[in-house]
């Protein structure tokens, strides 16, 4: 009996390390950690998860103190939250390229309720966000953020993660490209709309007795819509480059973790 608990000790210590971090992970990240994912199926796939590694990942022992092995686990489920707050910062830009585009479409005023972020959000914006939900998942892109689990306990070993100055600007660099994607989402109706605009401006002053404010609002919702259709292809093949892209930027913040 001695001998198993002083076997079981380090390996629940070990899973425990891990199903630390992989929950951290899963907390913060928009497709599979959202709360629209059965509570069930999330504590199933970290486990799961945990599972699998347990065998692979190296881990060391806790320290004695309760006090650094408190520390020493927060450290682990804030690396995870690094991770997955990085892929979150992706759909933070595809969502404000949605805002934008309903605003410019003149939508702005509708809104619908979304259980991932339990708040209001406009009506294209979510539209956005479901579209770039199935891009993810149909490119397989969920099987590049188990590997990067997978890969963070190699590049950041546990309780030695350490931050850097040079860390905090690439997250800043990365963060100021979630407005860079708006842009390049919401470019071809903003452009439109421009031109609806002074189209209706020019028609306006022809014209004086068209109420050109109401006569605006169909016109700029159904160009709109026919935008976005007919740039849908450009639309998904941004989004299947930036998903492919989240893999490197991933690997290069656990490597700042683990450098320092």
């Amino acid at each position: 009996m001695t001998s198993f608990v002083l076997y079981a000790i380090p390996q629940f210590q070990a899973l425990m390390t891990i199903l630390v971090r992989v929950s951290g992970i899963f907390a913060a990240f928009p497709v599979l950690g959202s709360r629209v994912v059965p509570l069930q199926v999330k504590v199933g796939l970290v486990l799961t998860i945990g599972l699998v590694l347990m065998p692979i990942v190296k881990t060391p022992l806790m320290p004695e103190d309760p006090y650094l092995a408190g520390v020493g686990l927060a450290s682990e489920f804030i690396i995870g939250m690094a991770l997955g707050l990085a892929s979150r910062i992706l759909f933070s830009g595809i969502e404000l390229a949605g805002e934008v585009m309903g605003h410019q479409m003149g939508l702005a005023v509708v809104q619908l309720f979304d259980p991932t972020a339990q708040a209001q959000v406009p009506l294209i914006s979510h539209f956005q966000t479901l579209l770039a939900s199935l891009v993810f998942l149909s490119i397989n892109a969920h099987f590049m953020v188990v590997e990067a689990i997978a890969n963070s306990f190699e590049l950041v070993p546990p309780f030695a993660a350490t931050l850097s100055a040079s860390l905090a600007e690439d997250v800043l660099r990365y963060s100021q490209g979630m407005f860079v994607l708006a842009l390049k989402l919401s470019a071809p109706v903003m452009a439109t709309m421009l031109l609806i605009n002074l189209l209706m401006a020019i028609l306006g002053r022809t014209v004086s007795q068209l109420n050109v404010f109401i006569l605006s609002f169909p016109i700029t919702i159904m160009v709109g819509f026919l935008i976005m259709g007919a740039a849908m292809p450009l639309t998904i093949g941004v989004y299947q480059e930036e998903f492919h892209n989240l893999g490197g930027v991933l690997g290069k913040i656990m490597e700042l973790l683990g450098k320092g």
